[in-house]
């Protein structure tokens, strides 16, 4: 079946913020004594929820404490993260590009849905993005398969219709999970291919020559929305 929809992890595939949360992370980690945690640690944690990250500062973590730490970053990401997060070179032509050929798009990221919608809403992405989900929109966090099975229940659509975009394990483990293809993209957290990606595409270029043949479209020119190889 032909692909109709792209499911779009956030952090590290269309923003640039993956240093973002890993620093606010461990902001809140020291102001309460913890010991600073490594990009790569916390990287490779991104699109799970928080409080897996605070646990591999303290094994022991409580409830009450998990919550508290989890207000914290939130305050901070609130009040700087969101104001100075950007799409990536790229990200803004081939959104447009994909609405413009008719397929429809997602967000399952781990941030709040809320969060993401602000995000790129405030970037002037509005019409782009059909159904804004995020890791409060289901029970369980990636890598388990709910989010991208919301998001095709949200746009009407089967597994074989969809293709998850991301950078991280947690986000083609998902997709695998759901059943739909999965493409990985190099320029964020995972710079190897990650075990179970059903594509690597290293540009953006490459990102949409893949969807569009998926989804047995053309491939349009971008002449006004940046340069070919971008």
């Amino acid at each position: 079946m032909s692909l109709r929809a792209v499911l779009w992890d956030l952090d590290g595939t269309l923003t640039d913020s993956v240093r973002f949360v890993v620093d606010t992370a461990n902001r809140v980690i020291e102001a309460h004594g913890g010991a600073v945690l490594d990009f790569e640690s916390v990287g490779a944690m991104t699109g799970l929820p928080l409080e897996a990250i605070f646990r591999m500062a303290w094994p022991d973590l409580t409830p009450d404490d998990a919550q508290r730490y989890r207000t914290e970053y939130r305050d901070i990401y609130d009040r700087e993260i969101i104001p100075a997060t950007k799409l990536l070179d790229g990200g803004r032509e081939t959104l447009h590009a994909f609405h413009g050929a008719g397929l429809l798009q997602a967000t399952v990221t781990g941030n709040r849905a809320a969060d993401c919608e602000r995000i790129l809403r405030g970037l002037g992405i509005a019409s782009e993005i059909d159904v804004y989900l995020g890791g409060d929109s289901v029970p369980l966090p990636k890598p388990a398969p709910d989010l991208a099975q919301h998001a095709m229940a949200r746009l009407g659509l089967g597994p074989t219709e969809c293709v998850v975009v991301g950078d991280a394990n947690a986000d083609i483990a998902m997709g695998k999970a759901a059943g739909a293809r999965t493409i990985q993209v190099l320029w964020g957290f995972a710079r190897e291919r990650i075990d179970g990606a059903d594509l690597v595409v290293a540009t953006w270029a490459d990102l949409r020559e893949t969807v569009f043949a998926l989804a047995g479209r053309p491939n349009p020119i971008l002449r006004d929305r940046g340069a070919l190889g971008s």
